[in-house]
């Protein structure tokens, strides 16, 4: 009958032990924690890197890619580049590495890794998570017909003009344009909103809504008044900057030209009178005065007894 060997038995288990440890290692791996649905722009992401058993959690970090360095940026608090990344928190709290980001932005996106601080090859290295966010930023309406663009709150243009409005929106994926008219009941699927021969009945206010293709809370939209003057009507600021390119140049020429005359004949009046002026006292400081005799033209009270004449 065959002795049992306490020794070698624990030998064979030493060696299943580490046999099964080397077959559990593996890459740590970086996942989203908490996140239901699309993130946001605003939102509070935070990202957890899960290393293998036994492996310290202190030993390892996230990183960022930086497409301006091309290069991974660690995101730990020692890092140089840290303050490049603010709002973003490293954590390793009851032994789980976390990676917090708060009030996530569009500079916060990109691919993020977990990694060991001091890894030698790929196999302490994670997969790539892209992060993104949805987001939709305010409208911008623009005239196309106007050298300036941008429209206001409202917008002024002549009877009979054509108008052409462009609505546009930053945003994560393309929205969706519609412009609708307050107290109608039409609707233009369209970024673009054009009125022909405007008339007095078509003034009102328009409004342009973007919407986010998969986000549907993510709406924004833009108002514009619209006025209508006759074109006898008195001077607008709407209405220079609604004029073309030609008409805006002459207006704004003629002006230019008028006071640029005023400016020269003030600049020769100005030196003739000046010069006019000092040879007048230099004549006096000479001691060249013109007598004033009794009875001339010139002439000033006399008092009794001088006989000479007055001088000036």
């Amino acid at each position: 009958m065959a002795q049992f060997d306490p020794w070698g038995f624990w030998l064979l288990a030493a060696g299943l032990s580490a046999t099964l440890r080397f077959g559990q290692a593996a890459s740590p791996t970086i996942h989203l924690i908490d996140q239901e649905g699309p993130i946001l722009e605003g939102n509070n992401v935070t990202l957890e890197c899960l290393i293998s058993y036994g492996d310290n959690v202190s030993d390892f970090t996230f990183q960022k890619y930086s497409k301006w360095l091309r290069s991974w940026i660690s995101l730990n608090e020692s890092h140089d580049l840290r303050c490049w990344f603010y709002d973003v928190a490293v954590s390793y709290d009851y032994g789980r590495l976390l990676l917090t980001i708060s009030d996530i932005q569009l500079w916060h996106t990109g691919p993020y890794r977990c990694t060991s601080l001091n890894t030698t090859d790929n196999a302490t290295i994670s997969d790539e998570l892209d992060l993104q966010m949805e987001y939709l930023y305010n409208v911008l309406v623009t005239n196309s017909n106007s050298w300036c663009g941008t429209v206001g709150d409202s917008i002024t243009v002549l009877e009979g003009d054509t108008l052409q409005l462009q609505c546009s929106a930053g945003a994560s994926q393309t929205p969706h344009y519609e412009w609708i008219r307050e107290g109608a009941d039409w609707i233009l699927p369209s970024g673009s909103l054009t009125l022909y021969k405007i008339t007095q009945e078509e003034a009102g206010t328009y409004t342009c809504q973007a919407k986010h293709p998969t986000v549907p809370q993510l709406t924004k939209s833009k108002s514009i008044h619209l006025l209508v003057e006759s074109p006898k009507r008195s001077f607008s600021f709407e209405s220079v900057v609604s004029l073309s390119t030609p008409m805006l140049a002459l207006a704004v020429a003629l002006p230019a030209v008028l006071l640029l005359l005023l400016i020269l004949v003030f600049a020769f009046l100005i030196p003739r009178h000046r010069a006019a002026a000092l040879k007048k006292m230099a004549l006096e400081e000479s001691g060249q005065r013109t007598p004033i005799y009794k009875g001339s033209l010139n002439s000033v009270p006399s008092v009794e007894g001088i006989t000479q004449p007055l001088v000036m």
